[in-house]
């Protein structure tokens, strides 16, 4: 008796602890979500750059160089050139030219071949034409004809 008193109270206690544990575990997990806001994570980048070195800068100024020799410079005038395009051309012109080329020119012959191709010809083919006789034909064969005989099933006696 005092046994089954003692694992009733240890069957209670188990239980118990069992349903305290998962209440907990729900109270952790549950939270409304109109009270959560989510906050953007803010991460600050800093490096460090040493203090700036000399650089030269290179520019190019157009100035005076004594020569000691004269120097002839061409003035060059603009112009301007009419460019009709684009260009049709509608017939072409030969033209003549009066001393030969110094090299010899290959110019490549198209030479035509004649090859026989079989040609069709003709061919009879017997059409065959419906012939219609008013006169009965009687043909007279022998047809084997299969003829089942069914047997009886016997009573079983006892």
């Amino acid at each position: 008796m005092k046994a089954f008193v003692v694992l009733s109270m240890a069957l209670a206690i188990a239980s118990c602890a069992a349903v305290d544990g998962s209440s907990r575990r729900e109270k952790r997990g549950s939270w409304d979500e109109d009270q959560w806001e989510p906050k953007p994570k803010v991460k600050t980048v800093t490096k460090h750059v040493p203090v700036p070195y000399p650089v030269e800068v290179i520019k190019k100024v157009p100035y005076e160089v004594k020569v000691p020799y004269p120097v002839h410079v061409e003035k060059k005038v603009p112009f301007v050139v009419e460019k009709k395009v684009p260009v049709y051309i509608e017939k072409k012109v030969p033209v003549h030219i009066d001393r030969p080329v110094p090299y010899p020119v290959k110019v490549p012959v198209v030479k035509k071949e004649y090859v026989e191709v079989p040609k069709p010809y003709a061919v009879h083919v017997e059409k065959k034409v419906p012939v219609y006789i008013n006169k009965p034909v009687y043909i007279t064969k022998t047809v084997p004809v299969i003829v089942q005989i069914k047997k009886k099933p016997q009573k079983k006696k006892w």
